[in-house]
This record gives structure tokens, sequence and C-alpha cells, in this order.
């Protein structure tokens, strides 16, 4: 035995080289500990490459930022948060959304059943508080978000069954407690509000003045005011007058389902993007670098001819509809916000309502008084609104818009406004708004597509938005859905949408639209699905990464998975949520590992080797790692590699 190993420790390189293309990563690792010779040429990275277009199935470079394919190995088989770590039972419905708080600490979740649930994130997620449902019979929530200091937790759904205009309602509870702080109405059933900072939230109406605007509001919460026993109907009347407005902006006939804020000044100088020297130069930086990195040379992912519509573009917005129709009198003031404003009651409706025959000059007097109250109404609009609206010949390089934007403090709100007309387009409009300000202003930048948008989310550097689609197609009778879903993400900073584009996902009805919230990390990207399973690619190399990520029953049966959300300071970590009322927290080999260390230490009160049926040591740590994979406590060595000393290629 020892003169046959001696034979092969005298192969050349290059015998032992394409020997060692047959083996798989665990079997290659564990051949480099036999000696210096074959540690050197198992560290080979054309073996490694081979490993992961194995892997992928393409014939690509390493990823921009990436040290080496053996990093790239193991971070695709042990580091993808692929393995059902725990089901999290507690709803009674279907859950629609969740979403971690800032620190990971907690997460919150909605859905059918009317509740908000808060759980505390660790090892195992169990419940912290429950609140809701704030109405009977209970209708859905369908949203929340943790404000960035994690004091407190916006909340959105619905106040009647059905989706009708007017039913929307925001409220603000306290974190942990879930203590009722604050709580309003809004009129877009879908529209799921979003934190403007830390105390103001904002919520959309109609500016009643003009019939093709609406107007975001912002609301400011205090959050050490406590409403404990309040009805949340009473708040609705306490909270109505509060409001500030913060933009007004097209409407053009359209739901608007989704907002997004984004503060520039966490993206740092953006002369590190954009050469600045020149005036007017847009050239991007060669080498920039960035939390995630340059899509603008990747191919798509299992991409259709029909991706091609996607516009990037600073096109005017979609038209407003020609002709506009008398309305009734509670077309132009809201019963809510106008009830406190006694004169303007009093000019809208002081008319002889008791006598049935009204004469010509009643009706005359009856439409001198609207028409008196309306005017009112606009011109104290007017006179509260610093119009600012955008030059149609703006030629500014794009750079100089976001540079603008970075030095006068503004934030960018970013609306989804979708066409009540199916063979519309969907736009994904930015606006930049100053904190303090009312400001009535055309989008800086949209993003225009012939397809329904299904969820959106953005990554934590307010860089990116990742958004879900449908496109639409023509059917017999009327304008459907394409079945596949789609996942894009915009490059806010660089003006691109990347050219991967993800597909995979499949819906059960082509003639409406279910809300699937896709989410995206440093390295993956995932989303859920109505039919089979969940998806996650690796967005480096667009390639989908093998996972059963699934809510199905004991019997076979798969749910609709809704919501998926990575864990804000671990990539490794993946909560999905689904039509079976559960939660599921997924992990990867690595993490699983980790768990299982930390339990055996738990147990024996001293660090215990235990048992796994993953590799993941056996490929050996590289001090060269991402945070992620870094470990406080080194990994467990095989008794074949402890009296080897390895060597880097």
């Amino acid at each position: 035995m020892a003169d046959s190993l001696s034979l092969f420790q005298q192969l050349p390189d290059s015998v032992l080289l394409h020997i060692f293309s047959f083996l798989d990563g665990v079997t290659l690792t564990t051949a480099s500990s036999v000696c210096v010779q074959w540690n050197r040429v198992a560290s080979d990275e054309v073996l490694w490459r081979d490993l992961v277009k194995g892997i992928i199935k393409k014939n690509v470079s390493l990823a921009q930022g990436k040290g080496s394919w053996k990093r790239e190995y193991k971070r695709l088989l042990y580091h993808a948060p692929t393995e059902l770590s725990q089901e999290v039972a507690g709803h009674t419905d279907e859950v629609y959304f969740l979403s971690f708080s800032p620190s990971g600490r907690y997460i919150a979740s909605v859905g059918k059943d009317g509740t908000c649930r808060l759980w505390n994130y660790g090892s195992k997620v169990t419940l912290q508080n429950t609140v809701g449902p704030f109405f009977n019979p209970p209708p859905k929530t369908r949203f929340c978000e943790f404000n960035e200091s994690e004091t407190m937790l916006l909340i959105t759904g619905l106040t009647h069954i059905y989706d009708l205009e007017g039913s929307i309602f925001a409220a603000v509870v306290s974190i942990p407690d879930l203590s009722l702080l604050y709580a309003v109405k809004g009129e877009f059933p879908n529209f799921r509000g979003a934190w403007l900072n830390d105390t103001h939230f904002l919520i959309a109406h109609r500016f009643y003045s003009q019939n093709n605007y609406i107007k975001l509001e912002a609301h400011e919460v205090n959050p050490t005011v406590k409403k404990k026993g309040k009805r949340i109907e009473d708040l609705f009347v306490k909270c109505q007058s509060k409001a500030k407005d913060v933009l007004v902006t097209h409407n053009y006939s359209s739901r608007n389902d989704f907002i997004r804020v984004m503060d520039p000044s966490k993206w740092g100088d953006l002369s590190q993007y954009y050469d600045f020297t020149n005036e007017y130069n847009e050239d991007v930086k060669p080498g920039y670098s960035g939390s995630l990195k340059d899509q603008t040379n990747w191919e798509p992912a299992n991409s259709g001819d029909n991706i091609s519509d996607i516009e990037v573009d600073g096109d005017e917005l979609l038209d407003d509809e020609k002709e506009s129709e008398l309305k009734p009198r509670n077309n132009y003031s809201r019963d809510e916000d106008l009830s406190s404003d006694d004169s303007m009651e009093d000019d809208l409706y002081n008319s002889d309502s008791e006598s049935d025959n009204v004469d010509d000059f009643a009706l005359y007097y009856q439409m001198v008084q609207d028409a008196r109250g309306m005017a009112k109404y606009s011109q104290s609009q007017k006179e509260n609104i610093k119009y600012q609206m955008t030059k149609e010949d703006d030629c500014r390089p794009y750079s100089e818009v976001l540079r603008e934007i970075q030095v006068k403090g503004e934030k960018i709100i970013q609306l989804v406004h979708c066409s009540r007309r199916d063979e519309d387009k969907c736009t994904v409009a930015f606006y930049a708004v100053k904190e303090g300000e009312v400001t009535s202003v055309k989008p800086f930048k949209k993003l225009k597509m012939d397809a329904g948008i299904l969820g959106l989310r953005m990554s934590l550097d307010h860089r990116y938005i990742v958004y879900s689609f449908r496109n639409l197609k023509e059917m017999e009778h009327f304008w459907g859905y394409e079945l596949e879903i789609l996942i894009v993400v915009y490059d806010l900073i660089l003006d691109q949408c990347w050219n991967t584009v993800f597909v995979g996902g499949t819906c059960s009805s082509d003639d409406h639209l279910s809300y699937i919230f896709p989410d995206l990390s440093e390295d993956f990207v995932a989303i859920g699905d109505e039919t089979v399973q969940g998806h996650l690619w690796d967005h480096h190399y667009g390639t989908e990464i093998q996972s059963n990520i699934i809510h199905q029953d004991s019997g076979g049966r798969s749910y609709g998975l809704n919501a998926v959300t990575f864990h804000p300071l671990d990539q490794e970590t993946l909560v999905t949520a689904g039509d079976d009322k559960l939660l599921k927290v997924w992990r990867s080999k690595n993490r699983l590992a980790e768990m299982s260390k930390t339990i055996g230490r738990d147990l024996k009160g001293k660090e215990k080797n235990c048992d796994r049926t993953d590799k993941t040591d056996d490929l050996g740590e590289d001090p060269k790692d991402t945070k992620t994979d870094k470990r406080k406590n080194p990994p467990r060595r095989s008794k074949l590699c402890s009296c080897i000393k390895k060597h880097d290629a």
C-alpha cells in the first residue's frame, strides 16, 4: 500500500490534474490532505472552476468581487438558504406578507385573518405578541414595516372584507407590546404605505381640487403616547386632521399599490460611480464597487423574447383621460378630511334639502354654492403647495440629477402606478421630495412595462429595487396576464435594469393578479410561487439554485408562497410565508452545522463535534472568505488533514 501511494505521489502535476478533474468537491478536498503536492494540485482554480460550471450549467467568468472559484463552489453549495430549519405556526388563515426589523431581531407577519403577529428571531422563532383583528368580521391585513429604530410597526389593511375604494387603513403600533398608537384611513385599497423617516409614515389620497392628481400625506407618530383601550375607529376621527401634505402628482386614473422611500445619503459619494470632472459627462467610472455588483454584462436567466418590452426611459407619463365628466359633490370633498372645516362644509352643503320640489332659483343657488366651495378648497390647496414642476425640456444628465438630490438632502419616493385599463402600461415612477416641504412635481425617472406588478422590495443600501411582474396578454374577450412570473432588479444609481431577468415562478390564473413579494440579498434573489414552490437564484451567474423551498401539507398538496425575505444581516437565512398559514425558516447547510455545534455545547457544557449529514467542513476554511463564511470557532479538521500543512497554490 505504501509503495502504491508512493507511486501516485511521484506522478507529475499534469497527470494528477487530469485525475483530479473527475472528483467532486468533497473528495477533492480530502485528496488535498494527502501531501503537499496533492494539496497544490487540488487547489488549482481550473478544477474548482469546472465544478462551479457544473453547478450553474453555464460557461461564465468569475463574478466581479469574488476571490476564487473554490470559495464560489462553497458559497453555492453550503452557504445558500436551501434547508428547512423550522415551521412556525400561529396565523389562522393565509399569510400575505412578512418583514424583518432592521437589526433582524424581530419578524412581523400579516394575513387574511386580519392580525399582525410579532415574532422573536433566534435559533428558534417564537411568538412575541399579536394585534388585531381590528374589525369584525376581520378583513385582510396586507403589509407591515418597522421604522428604523424598531420602536414602531406600520400595518396596513382593509376596513371591509372586500377591496372597495376607501376601505384601506394604516395603523401604527408600538414595539414590542403592539399598543395602538395611531390610525388613519386611505383611499386606494391595495396601497401598502411606507415610513418617510423614523417618526412619519405616508398614505395616499386623491387631490380633490384636481381629479387627475393624487397626494401623499405624512403623519407623525409619537411612540411614547400609548392609546391602550382606544378603538381604531376613535383614532380615525382623532388623527384624520393631523396630516401634512408631502407630494402632489399625476394620478391618470390609476391604482397606486406600492410605495418605497429611498434615502440617497446612504449611497456615499456619487463620484465613485460617475466622472463629474467634465460637465454633462454621463460616463460610469470603471471598476466601481457596490454592495451588489455590476449586472450590465450578465445574460438573462431563462428569459424569453417577451422581456424586450421593458423600458427604462424618460418619456412623459401616460396621458390622462382626455375628457372629464361632472362628478357628484363628494368627489371633491372627502368626509373624513373636510369634517373639521366647518366653514367649508357650510359652503358645500348649505342648501334646502327638505323640499323634494326644487325650483330653478334654488337649483341655481345650490350650484353657485357648490362652485364657491370647490373654488375655496382649490385656492387653499394652491396657497399651501410649492409648485416645482419639472421642466419637460430638462436635459440634464441623470448623474447631475442624483447629485442635486443628494446635495439638497432630498429623499426619493418610488410609486407604482397601475392603470385601470388593462391595455395600458404600468409605470414605476421616482420623485424627489424634501422633508418638511410640500412639492408638486413630475417624476425624474420612470420605468414602463406592459405588465402588472405583483410585489417589490428595496435593498438595504436603498440602491436597488427588485420587483416581480406578469406580462399582459390579449385574450379572446379581454386582457389577461401570462402565468409566468418575472423578476427584474433596477439600479437607481446607474439608472439601468440588470440584464439578468429571473424567470421560473408561475401563477394559477390568467384573469387577475395575486401579490407575490420577492427579495434580494448580496448574492441571492428569491421569489414565491402560486402552484409549485419558491425559487432561489444566484444573481451573479443568473442561475437557479437547487432547493426545496415549498409550502406543502402531509398529503403532498402545494400551497401558494406569497412572500419571502432574507435576514438583513445574514443572507444565509430566508423566511417564507404562504397560504398554509405557516412561516418557514430556511437556512444554509453552513448555518445548520453551526447551530448543531451550539446545541452540542449547550448540552455538554463544552465544545462537541456533532454528527452532520452535510460535508461543509470537509471543504476546509479559507481565510479570505466573506463575512458570512467566518466563524467564531475553527472548523473541525478531519484526522487525515490534522497532520498535513496546507499550502496555497
